[in-house]
C-alpha cells in the first residue's frame, strides 16, 4: 500500500532477520499450489455448468469424463490443506496464533493461513486499520479538496485472492457468528445495503483478529457490545 512499508519486529520467533520463518515459506508455496488447484477446479465446474445450460447432453457428458478429475483436484486440496496443518502444529509460535485467529467465529483455516502467510506471522502487519486497507476492505471517500467526491470505496490495491477468502469468512460469520449476525441484522433493518453492512463486518473481523493476537488470548463474544 502507498505511503506505508511495513516494518518487521527482530524479537518475533516467527522471523528471523527481517526474513520469514521457514514454516512460513512452506506455507506460502503451499497456498499458491492450493490456489492453482482451485482455479482448475472452478475452471472445469463452471465450463461444465455453462454447457448443461447450452447442450445437456455435451454438459453431462463433459461432467462424466471429468468426474476423476475433479475428484483428483479436490483429494489434492485436502492433501496441502493436511500439509499445511502439519506444519503449523510443529511451530510452537505460529500454532499458537493459528489457534488465536481460529477463536475468532468465522475464521477458519484457509483465512487464518493465509492471514498469517501475507502477514508473516504478524510481524509485518499488526495493525487492523492497515490490515482492512491491505485486504481491500477499509472504507475510503474520494475527496476533491474539501469536498466528498462521491460513495465511498476500498483500496485498489487490495490483493484479490486474500479479500475473496475474508469475503467468505464474513459470510459464515454473518450464518453463524451470534456477534456478527446481530450486528448484520440491526444494520440491515436500519436500511443499510446488504453489501456495505457486509463490508463492515469483513472490517470488524480483521480487527478483532488482530485484537486477539494482540492480547494473546481467544476471543470471546459479547453481544452486548455490538
Amino acid at each position: 500500500m502507498t505511503g506505508w512499508t511495513p516494518s518487521v519486529s527482530a524479537a518475533t520467533p516467527c522471523c528471523t532477520s527481517g526474513r520469514p520463518s521457514v514454516t512460513l515459506e512452506r506455507l506460502k508455496d503451499l497456498q499458491a499450489n492450493r490456489s492453482r488447484l482451485v482455479k482448475a477446479l472452478q475452471s472445469l465446474k463452471v465450463t461444465i455448468k455453462e454447457l448443461l445450460a447450452v447442450d445437456p447432453i455435451s454438459g453431462k457428458t463433459l461432467g462424466q469424463v471429468n468426474k476423476k478429475a475433479i475428484r483428483g483436484l479436490e483429494e489434492s486440496m485436502e492433501q496441502v490443506e493436511e500439509k499445511m496443518q502439519e506444519f503449523i502444529a510443529k511451530d510452537g509460535a505460529l500454532k499458537g496464533k493459528y489457534d488465536l485467529l481460529t477463536s475468532v467465529k468465522g475464521v477458519g483455516k484457509v483465512l487464518a493461513v493465509s492471514l498469517l502467510v501475507y502477514t508473516q506471522g504478524f510481524t509485518v502487519m499488526d495493525d487492523g486499520r492497515k490490515l482492512a486497507c491491505y485486504c481491500g476492505v477499509a472504507p475510503f471517500e474520494y475527496r476533491s479538496g474539501t469536498g466528498v467526491m462521491g460513495k465511498t470505496g476500498v483500496s485498489k490495491f487490495a490483493i484479490k485472492q486474500l479479500k475473496h477468502i475474508l469475503h467468505m469468512a464474513a459470510m459464515n460469520s454473518v450464518r453463524y457468528n451470534e456477534e456478527m449476525k446481530a450486528y448484520f441484522d440491526r444494520k440491515v433493518s436500519e436500511g443499510k445495503s446488504k453489501m456495505s453492512v457486509l463490508n463492515a463486518v469483513r472490517n470488524k473481523l480483521l480487527h478483532q483478529i488482530v485484537a486477539v493476537v494482540k492480547r494473546g488470548t481467544p476471543y470471546e463474544i459479547k453481544l452486548d457490545k455490538i
